[in-house]
């Protein structure tokens, strides 16, 4: 596909999801902790395997999707950082000497 001149790609910003589902790191927390607390252990047999795909049966695909990509937005997220003015290196102070020119 050619890109006629003149036209910018713009990327849409919304604040909700195409599947329409929003999920908050405490609500994403929850889900963890609950799971977690489901399944204490990594599922190692074929029958631990089978009860963890009926447990994460119950619930929908895009509730699924939308804490995995809060979990990961939050693993991803900066740390935040206070920023001071002694955290800033000062610039070198120009020497006193200066440089005499020898007029002839």
């Amino acid at each position: 596909m050619s890109k006629k001149s003149g036209q910018k790609k713009v990327r849409k910003t919304t604040s909700r999801r195409r599947d329409g589902h929003e999920v908050t790191s405490e609500q994403a927390l929850l889900f963890i902790q609950r799971l977690q607390k489901a399944f204490p252990k990594a599922p190692r047999t074929k029958r631990d395997k089978e009860r963890l795909r009926e447990y994460l049966g119950k619930f929908r695909d895009t509730l699924l999707k939308a804490v995995g990509r809060r979990v990961q937005a939050d693993l991803m997220q900066r740390p935040p950082i206070t920023v001071r003015p002694k955290d800033f290196k000062k610039p070198p102070q120009p020497s006193k000497r200066v440089a005499r020119v020898k007029q002839a």
